[in-house]
């Protein structure tokens, strides 16, 4: 199950991961027949399917619950080992108290054990954990908050590192050349709010990009490209606050939803083109969307970083309790332009050089990336 849901979250979102099962199983004899009628099936009838049933719903997320008919069979046959039983006794409608087994299951090799994982995860439960880190708030987490986060970091890189992929494969078919030496962000004085832009210019259809940026998914992105990655979303992680609501959770949860957005317009599917006019058809239908990458990746990376460091509040409780950001930012949406400051500031770090220069070839690629986050994280201040 957790690799299954591990390959569908990327596509389903960061939450598919927490997707599990309950499997209940009872031995004895059933009444099989197929039912007559518009949509004959075969069934099982008896009191064996209805305890079976129990064993189900009585059940633990992840767990295998056996009832003592079916332990007995296994305990008959050698399998002792393949049993624990449990502690609790289980009440099952129509039957009352009675015992039941966990089986036990191992974890196949490659693969962490979980405690939310079948085998040995009973135990777990009933061990408290000492591993914890510190939010950027100050407030201490566990080991299942980290492991929370650590599944939506990992999920954020892989969305991300396939756009970025795209952007290279576009580049590739203009054949761009890298400029490695441009400062980054390093000169910019105004103010995030005074960037909004009317328009963003988008580019011109083009056959050949189309196919490229298609085919972009057998692209390899160069190892210390994906290792800053995974090191600037972490960073963007930590510097969201333990809020109720506008935390990196949330973060999260706008990303899934752009990028669900961003699925249904860039490759849409109309019956009766053929490939290249399915490709001129999207492009015309998404406004130019389907044949930028950098806008595509700029509304994800703009949903990762829109509520960096956010304290909870609306801005006008910033600006009445004159609030620090409330005064850098002259009471005009503060929150927002916080968050994109800290982001490109990060961003700007020499660390993230190679990642930078992956996203944007050129110093025209880089203004143009900043506006466009700029105009979707600003948008944010409804």
């Amino acid at each position: 199950m957790g690799p299954l849901t591990r390959q569908m979250e990327v596509r389903l979102g960061p939450d598919t991961t927490k997707l599990g099962f309950r499997v209940g199983l009872h031995s004895g004899p059933v009444t099989a027949g197929v039912l007559r009628g518009e949509k004959s099936r075969f069934q099982l009838f008896g009191d064996t399917v209805n305890m079976a049933s129990r064993m189900e719903s009585t059940g633990k997320r992840n767990y295998i619950q056996v009832s003592n008919s079916t332990a007995s069979l296994l305990r008959a046959s050698g399998k002792e080992h393949w049993i624990t039983k449990r502690e609790d006794m289980v009440r099952a409608k129509g039957k009352g108290l009675v015992q039941t087994y966990w089986v036990k299951t191992s974890v196949p090799p490659g693969e962490k054990s979980d405690e939310n994982s079948m085998g040995d995860s009973f135990d777990s439960e009933r061990k408290s954990s000492s591993k914890t880190f510190i939010s950027a708030d100050g407030d201490l987490h566990g080991d299942q908050d980290n492991r929370i986060r650590k599944t939506l970091i990992e999920w954020q890189v892989e969305l991300l590192s396939r756009l970025l992929k795209r952007i290279i494969a576009k580049r590739c078919s203009h054949s761009s050349e890298v400029q490695h030496s441009f400062d980054v962000f390093a000169s910019e004085k105004t103010m995030p709010r005074e960037e909004i832009a009317d328009e963003v210019k988008m580019p011109s259809f083009n056959t050949r990009t189309s196919l490229r940026i298609a085919s972009s998914q057998y692209m390899q992105l160069p190892p210390e490209v994906l290792d800053q990655l995974e090191d600037f979303v972490t960073s963007v992680a930590f510097l969201y606050r333990d809020n109720s609501f506008h935390n990196y959770e949330h973060a999260c949860h706008v990303t899934m939803s752009a990028n669900k957005f961003l699925t249904r317009v860039v490759d849409p599917k109309v019956s009766g083109l053929d490939d290249s006019s399915q490709q001129a058809h999207s492009y015309e239908y998404a406004y130019g969307l389907t044949g930028d990458p950098l806008t595509q990746f700029a509304i994800i990376f703009s949903a990762l970083i829109h509520d960096i460091d956010h304290q909870g509040v609306s801005n006008k409780q910033l600006t009445d309790e004159n609030n620090r950001i409330a005064i850098m930012y002259n009471g005009k949406s503060p929150a927002e332009q916080n968050s994109i400051d800290l982001a490109f500031e990060v961003l700007g770090s020499s660390q993230y050089r190679d990642l930078v220069s992956c996203i944007c070839a050129d110093k025209e690629e880089l203004k143009r990336f900043r506006q466009l986050v700029v105009n979707c994280v600003m948008a944010t201040d409804v």
